[in-house]
């Protein structure tokens, strides 16, 4: 009975000094924060026919598109102003991949790889509550401007190539969401966001057995980030 007492005490102690502020003047003594992050996506894309491709009288039944998984890592620069507001950036390296499934009437088509390597500058305002016990939730919403170094965008692409070519630059609308941890010496935050693209993507070659089907890409990002900051 006095084991189980004392570890109940224990447990209690533990208890109080978890949820003891840490730091609690941070939020307010500090304008800028940095911090870096590493990432886990899924990317996906929305896709359009094109007319055409309904008209068609050869052998391809359906186009599909194909989420992947990717990644990155990057750097984080935040301002806070006011109490609960922040504007932020997370300039990130992502390496993701997209796929295009064709299938013709009777067997399955090729499937084609969209691979990217993406330098992502986004821009989002965040706003958060207040911080009790060391953790906190937030929302935030911006734009974002991904540059692709892997673009084919000025590859000359033969009318019968299975390849499709996406636009070196794309630009996105970006929400999420996350929960902040307070530690002794980083804010560590775990964050949720969805990215849609905003511009059409697509590089199309009229006459293209692949691309001629489609009239419209939008890329996009679904991720979901580990960040410290300081």
């Amino acid at each position: 009975m006095r084991k189980i007492i004392v570890l109940i005490l224990l447990l209690v102690l533990v208890g109080k000094s978890i949820a003891q502020p840490r730091d609690y003047n941070r939020d307010y003594r500090k304008h800028f924060f940095w911090g870096i992050a590493f990432a886990g996506t899924s990317a996906k894309m929305k896709m359009e026919l094109d007319p055409v491709f309904w008209q068609r009288t050869d052998s391809i039944a359906s186009i599909r598109p194909q989420g992947q998984a990717g990644g990155g890592f990057g750097g984080s620069v935040a301002y806070r102003f006011g109490k609960y507001w922040e504007v932020k950036t997370l300039t990130m390296l992502q390496l993701h991949q997209r796929n295009i499934q064709y299938t013709w009437q009777h067997t399955p088509g090729p499937n084609i790889k969209i691979e990217t390597i993406s330098f992502d500058v986004p821009l989002t305002l965040k706003y958060r509550s207040d911080m009790p016990n060391n953790t906190r939730m937030y929302v935030l919403g911006g734009v974002r401007w991904s540059h692709d170094f892997q673009s084919n965008e000025g590859l000359v692409i033969g009318e019968s190539k299975p390849l499709i070519a996406l636009k070196a630059n794309t630009y996105y609308y970006e929400v999420g969401a996350g929960m902040e941890f307070r530690l002794d010496f980083v804010d560590l935050s775990l964050e949720l966001k969805m990215s849609n693209g905003l511009n059409n993507a697509l590089i199309k070659v009229p006459n293209s057995y692949y691309s001629g089907s489609l009239s419209a890409i939008y890329p996009r990002l679904f991720s979901i980030s580990l960040m410290a900051q300081n």
